[in-house]
């Protein structure tokens, strides 16, 4: 177990480094099971338990693997963890493909950095989708006292399921600032959180972006924005 939790670590740290989705092998395109562990590179899983319960399959959302969840009478899930900051903001995307009718849900979790559970567990419920995937997605915030957060996927008992593309982008880091090239470099500006609705959003004119940290042109849509300020 020492060893599980040192490897996870180093991917960890890894993973912090890697740009916006700061999740291990988002798509599992990466496996264990060339050494006999049918895991995926960065996650742990019930295959550890119930063999049989959580492994690769071709169905693949995108690339050429995903996972395949199949609950007994207890559940299957797949879980990873991630290193955050107090205060980012962090959008979460996942895709599942539920054949039947039973189903399950993605849980996020923030921790401690000594494991202990931060705020509520957020849920999101995945349904019946059949032969097709569906994006399921939530835009979190880090609590002061978070150090990490778990991103999992549980089945109900006797429910199947394929989960492929789980990222977690860091949104926080990628303010937009626009710079001339020869020019002083200006400070990073401040984002303000705004609100459209409408056709219209609160606040003063000015730059926004959108939450991964893009220039939005025009009318934006109904949606959470950033109002850039120096």
């Amino acid at each position: 177990m020492a060893a599980v939790r040192a490897a996870l670590l180093v991917l960890l740290v890894a993973g912090a480094a890697t740009g916006a989705n700061i999740l291990i092998n988002p798509s599992f395109e990466l496996w264990m099971d060339t050494i006999g562990v049918n895991l995926p590179v960065g996650w742990l899983s019930s295959e550890l338990l119930h063999p049989g319960s959580a492994v690769k399959d071709g169905r693949a959302h995108s690339g050429h693997w995903c996972v395949q969840l199949t609950g007994t009478d207890t559940a299957a899930f797949i879980s990873t963890v991630a290193l955050v900051r107090p205060g980012n903001h962090y959008e979460f995307s996942g895709f599942c493909q539920v054949p039947g009718v039973l189903a399950g849900t993605f849980v996020l979790q923030f921790l401690s950095l000594l494991g202990g559970l931060v705020g509520s567990p957020e849920l999101i419920p995945v349904y019946y989708s059949g032969s097709n995937y569906r994006d399921y997605s939530r835009w979190v915030t880090a609590p002061d006292s978070a150090a990490l957060l778990s991103v999992s996927f549980a089945t109900l008992p006797s429910a199947q399921a394929y989960v492929d593309d789980v990222t977690l982008d860091d949104t926080t880091v990628h303010a937009v600032a626009e710079q001339h090239p020869g020019s002083v470099p200006r400070p990073s500006p401040r984002k303000v959180l705004v609100l459209a609705a409408n056709g219209g959003w609160r606040g003063a004119d000015g730059v926004l972006v959108d939450i991964l940290g893009r220039r939005v042109q025009g009318i934006p849509r109904s949606g959470v924005y950033f109002r850039l300020e120096r």
